[in-house]
């Protein structure tokens, strides 16, 4: 089964809360990370993202840094964001989007897909 018909039949993928653990580690953790202590699938982790998302224009890392960084779950943390900047339904699509493919190469760099 491909990954797009495993994403249509469960609406999400496999890795989505993996890769959404990741995102918020990353974004909570100061850019000059100890690697002492630290697990090595959390460096690992952190090192896949920050890659992802330095590759990422300015915009949409600024557009998924204020998604991510909420304390809600990703839904309701959209979900919120769109309304407080007045986003229409499509560009609530493109967000969703701009998510799912983030998600996909992270899970990509960690070999999880």
């Amino acid at each position: 089964m491909s990954e797009k018909q495993v994403r249509k039949k469960n609406k999400r993928c496999y890795y989505s809360d993996y890769v959404n653990h990741a995102i918020r580690f990353y974004l909570s953790t100061p850019e000059g990370l100890k690697v002492e202590g630290k697990k090595k699938a959390d460096v690992s982790n952190w090192m896949a993202v920050q890659s992802v998302f330095y590759s990422l224009p300015d915009a949409d890392r600024e557009l998924l840094t204020a998604v991510y960084s909420r304390h809600y779950r990703l839904s309701e943390a959209v979900r919120l964001y769109c309304l407080e900047n007045k986003f229409d339904e499509k560009a609530e699509g493109d967000l969703w989007t701009l998510i799912a493919k983030t998600g996909a190469v992270i899970a990509r760099r960690r070999g999880l897909i």
